[in-house]
């Protein structure tokens, strides 16, 4: 259930198109309660992150965005900066385009992310 694709192209010298950007999910676990829906984006310079289930209400994860050329220990989220709307919006494009392209399970039966806990989960389950 991994996508992949051999590295002998590149080993042998050969241009094969290689891809310009890559796509990470993560699904909720109850038994990590910390750990929320996740879908981003990756490119050489940018990080791109989305949280299906947050509203960037108090408890619900916002939008991040980290120019890793200039930032790459990822201290400012440059998300809400109307001076990277375009950015977003081309990352978040793409991030649509490969979602719909590797995602095996549609955004409806995503395990619903309850949000940040302040406790820790049950012990037999950490």
């Amino acid at each position: 259930d991994i996508h992949g694709r051999s590295w002998v192209s590149l080993l042998k010298g050969e241009n094969p198109g290689w891809r310009s950007s890559w796509y990470y999910e993560y699904n909720y676990e109850k038994q990590f309660p910390y750990t929320p829906n996740v879908r981003g984006i990756r490119t050489d310079r940018w990080k791109y992150i989305r949280y299906p289930h947050g509203d960037g209400g108090p408890d619900r994860h916002q939008d991040e965005l980290y120019d890793l050329e200039k930032d790459p220990r990822e201290l400012y989220n440059l998300a809400a900066d109307p001076a990277h709307i375009e950015q977003v919006e081309q990352l978040r494009a793409e991030l649509d385009r490969l979602m719909a392209e590797h995602e095996n399970r549609s955004l409806e039966t995503m395990p619903l992310d309850e949000g940040i806990k302040s406790e820790l989960p049950a012990a037999a389950i950490r």
